[in-house]
C-alpha cells in the first residue's frame, strides 16, 4: 500500500530520463561487494566489508562513501511540492553570483553545483540547468532541511536496508545504480535523475560495470538524523541480476 503523504497517496518512485524533469544513499552503509565485474573499475571496493556513515567529507571526497558537503533550511511551507533544482558553474566565483538565501554552492567531484530545494519556478541567475527533481512533499510539518551530499559506490556495493525521514533524491552523474524498496525496483543510469518518498524501507546497489557518483538530497526535520537502519524487511537484491 502507498504511503499516504500529505492526505494523498504517492508512488514509493519516480524516475526521470535524461535529467531534467525528474524517486543514495543510505545515513548509515555497508560496503558489501556482491557483484563480480568484467571490467575492474577505476577505485577497488574494501576487501572485507564494513560500516561507514554519512558524515561530514573533512577531505574524504572521492572516496567510496557518503560525504555531506552543506544543508540549508527549506523556507517554503509544509504544504508546498519541493524541487530539487541542481546547476553547474565554471567557478564558485560565478556561482557566487547566482547565489541567493534559497541556494547553497555545492562542490563535489572536482566541479562546482548551486542547489536549492523550493518551488518549481525557481531558476538559477545563470549556470547550464543539469536536473530539476520533483514533486517532494515532507513527511510532518515540522521545520525542513535540506542536506547536500555526494555518494560515490563501486559496482557490487549495497547500503544497508534503511528509511529516512523525508524524501531523497539522486542525480548520477557516471555509471549507473538500482534502488530495491519494498514496493519494486528501479535502476538509473548516468544522465539520469529519481526521487523516493520518505518512510519507505530501501537498500542502494551499485550495479554496472563502472564506478557510480551521484550528487544527493535528503530533506528531513530539522535537527533530525539523516536515516535509520530498518531490520524489517530484506531486499531481493534483483537488483543484481542483469538488467534486460
Amino acid at each position: 500500500m502507498a504511503l499516504q503523504v500529505n492526505g494523498a497517496a504517492e508512488p514509493a518512485f519516480a524516475i526521470w530520463r535524461r535529467a531534467r524533469r525528474t524517486s543514495a544513499f543510505a545515513s548509515v552503509l555497508a560496503l558489501i561487494p556482491t557483484m563480480a565485474s568484467s571490467a575492474a573499475p577505476a577505485v577497488q571496493p574494501p576487501a572485507e566489508p564494513h560500516h561507514v556513515a554519512c558524515i561530514p567529507a573533512d577531505g574524504r571526497q572521492g572516496q567510496p562513501g557518503c560525504w555531506e558537503l552543506g544543508s540549508i533550511p527549506i523556507s517554503a511551507s509544509a504544504e508546498t511540492p519541493l524541487y530539487w533544482h541542481v546547476y553547474e558553474f565554471p567557478s564558485v566565483a560565478k556561482a557566487q553570483q547566482a547565489q541567493d538565501n534559497q541556494s547553497k554552492i555545492i562542490e563535489a567531484y572536482g566541479r562546482v553545483w548551486l542547489e536549492a530545494v523550493t518551488v518549481q519556478s525557481w531558476t538559477a541567475r545563470g549556470g547550464r540547468h543539469v536536473a530539476t527533481v520533483g514533486p517532494m512533499r515532507a513527511l510532518s510539518s515540522l521545520p525542513q532541511t535540506a542536506s547536500f551530499m555526494e555518494a560515490m559506490f563501486t559496482p557490487g556495493m549495497r547500503s544497508r536496508v534503511h528509511t529516512h525521514p523525508g524524501p531523497e533524491a539522486w542525480v548520477v552523474l557516471e555509471g549507473e545504480q538500482c534502488l530495491e524498496t519494498t514496493e519494486g525496483k528501479i535502476r538509473v543510469q548516468a544522465g539520469e535523475s529519481m526521487m523516493v518518498r520518505g518512510g519507505i524501507p530501501m537498500a542502494l546497489y551499485g550495479t554496472g560495470k563502472g564506478v557510480r557518483r551521484a550528487l544527493v538530497l535528503i530533506i528531513h526535520p530539522t535537527g533530525q538524523p539523516l536515516g535509520t537502519t530498518y531490520n524489517g524487511w530484506q531486499p531481493t537484491e534483483s537488483c543484481l541480476k542483469t538488467a534486460l
